[in-house]
């Protein structure tokens, strides 16, 4: 299986690496047709896609092909916005999310033809960082017209009907500055579904009508950002924990029994910042990687168990995902 690798980054566009984070190279400048020094904050794949790859970025959404070899502007309504996430539901790469800063949500159900805002009616301006932001888009693991959405700073919304209704899911949530979901529908006790937040991990047991804080004595700080769970449906999942948003210093949780307890995975050195996302396919559980928002990355080949720093640096990333490639 050839693997390729994908960095979205502020100021150096989108990396590629063929060797498993080894080494990264960006698009050939004069001909890759996207800027090489913008803002992208966000990389999405697909399995009945290989090889093409959408980003959000501040110049809006781009399509690399392979075939062509280069970036290809999808035209939309999110040129003037910036595209945090973006995300294809995993049974027609044809329906894409994506959602900006300021917070809104833009669907599209014919690959980026077309586009339409939906209406979600969340909060235009919130405390601290003043405009809200789309931190996590999730298409429900069952629910095939059910998509999820945490906003920073607002809460959990959720769809039943692909976008043009909305429902806000806050109840007891600590607080509403939220970031990232985890479904588990293999529970003796039916669903669990777990949020992580400025201040700690929440759990739900009645698909997110209500929200318990879970206390985690191993993690030094509240601030928790990306949860990702193994793509076996093995009761293994990763949390990642950070002195504060940017900040100095974090480290990476894992779980074996669906996030009940924990344990400090041991990444190697000193470790920059925040861990800002897990990068996870279904095409090899055991190949999985992380990254700080200072360009830290680090990769795992045994499933989460151990983990290699990767030599290279790049810069302040916002995602990273993988996905299977043909070979060249």
């Amino acid at each position: 299986m050839q693997v390729t690798a994908y960095a979205a980054t502020i100021g150096h566009s989108v990396w590629f690496s063929h060797d498993l984070g080894e080494s990264w190279n960006r698009a050939f400048t004069p001909t890759g047709g996207i800027y090489n020094e913008s803002r992208c904050w966000s990389v999405s794949v697909h399995p009945e896609r290989p090889g093409e790859v959408l980003s959000g970025t501040d110049l809006g959404v781009y399509r690399w092909s392979p075939s062509d070899d280069r970036w290809n502007y999808v035209p939309s309504p999110m040129d003037d916005l910036h595209i945090q996430q973006i995300e294809q539901a995993p049974h027609d790469p044809d329906i894409i999310f994506a959602g900006t800063r300021p917070a809104e949500i833009f669907r599209s159900l014919d690959g980026g033809v077309t586009w339409t805002r939906c209406e979600m009616g969340n909060d235009k301006e919130c405390w601290f960082i003043n405009t809200p932001r789309i931190t996590s888009i999730q298409f429900d693991p069952v629910e095939k017209e059910t998509v999820w959405v945490t906003i920073e700073i607002d809460g959990v919304f959720k769809t039943t009907d692909l976008g043009h209704t909305w429902e806000k899911c806050n109840n007891g949530l600590v607080s509403d500055d939220t970031h990232n979901l985890v479904f588990f529908d293999n529970m003796p006790n039916g669903r669990k579904v777990l949020c992580s937040t400025e201040e700690g991990l929440h759990f739900s047991m009645d698909n997110g009508a209500t929200w318990q804080h879970h206390d985690i004595p191993q993690a030094p700080w509240l601030y928790m950002r990306c949860i990702k769970k193994r793509t076996d449906d093995s009761g293994v999942m990763f949390l990642s924990v950070g002195d504060k948003p940017s900040g100095e210093t974090g480290l990476l949780l894992r779980s074996r029994n669906f996030g009940e307890t924990w344990e400090d995975v041991g990444l190697p050195g000193h470790v920059n910042s925040t861990i800002w996302w897990i990068a996870t396919n279904p095409a090899d559980p055991n190949l999985i990687f992380c990254h700080t928002i200072l360009g830290q990355i680090y990769r795992s080949t045994d499933g989460g168990e151990n983990w290699q720093k990767m030599q290279r640096e790049l810069g302040e990333i916002r995602m990273i995902a993988w996905q299977s490639t043909p070979a060249s």
